[in-house]
């Protein structure tokens, strides 16, 4: 009934849905999600290990479509592992009627829909990891500088300890972090280090042979 009032929800407001009662892929993949740009799956966490399995599963096949999970309450221990795997949006059951159309519109181009305090611990939680790598080549059209910044904003530096370390200006950094954050397509800085753990993280589950084949630009 749930899945049914959602649905009718969305169509209401024009989105072409596709509803799948069971967890289906990967013979629903391709089917399912072919020459819909940009896509986005809506997928029930009622059942959460099964709904992981899904998501790695639904990577593999379909590594471009953004992902939004419904989930009976927001917890850490919950979203951190989704958050690991590319979803963008988590939206509760009890949240759902009200921002489910505003959280697939924002997921569905690219953005995130997390709470920021979520966020902001997710964040600090991978910052151990993110430390010490550097920014190789990871995006066309990033001028040297940008990565520069890019490189120390990754560790959680502010404006202020950017300017200091790159002997430039603190308006300076600030103008190049805005236009990161345009040319990444997000909106806060917590989003962008999200969105570099995302794309430059290996897929642990896989054998090493077939990570190397996977394209490291994961939405």
């Amino acid at each position: 009934m749930a899945q049914e009032q959602f649905a009718r929800l969305l169509r209401q407001n024009e989105f072409d849905v596709l509803a799948c009662p069971e967890l289906l892929l990967p013979d629903v993949g391709a089917e399912a999600f072919d020459a819909r740009e940009p896509c986005l799956a809506i997928i029930d966490a009622s059942d959460l290990m099964a709904t992981l399995e899904f998501v790695r599963l639904l990577r593999l096949e379909q590594r471009t479509v953004h992902l939004l999970v419904l989930l009976p309450k927001l917890e850490d221990a919950i979203a951190s592992p989704l958050l690991r795997l590319g979803v963008k949006g988590l939206v509760t059951y009890e949240q759902a009627p009200h921002e489910l159309v505003r959280a697939a519109r924002q997921v569905g181009a690219g953005m995130y829909w997390v709470p920021r305090e979520l966020l902001t611990r997710f964040v600090e939680s991978i910052l151990p990891e993110v430390r010490g790598f550097r920014v190789v080549d990871w995006e066309a059209g990033i001028s040297r500088r940008e990565r520069d910044v890019l490189d120390l904003l990754l560790t959680n530096l502010s404006n202020k300890e950017i300017a200091a370390k790159l002997f430039i200006s603190e308006r300076t950094v600030k103008f190049h972090v805005s236009n990161l954050l345009g040319k990444f397509g997000v909106q806060r800085r917590a989003d962008l280090i999200v969105l570099w753990m995302q794309r430059t993280s290996t897929f642990p589950w896989l054998p090493r042979e077939a990570s190397r084949g996977l394209s490291a630009r994961v939405n």
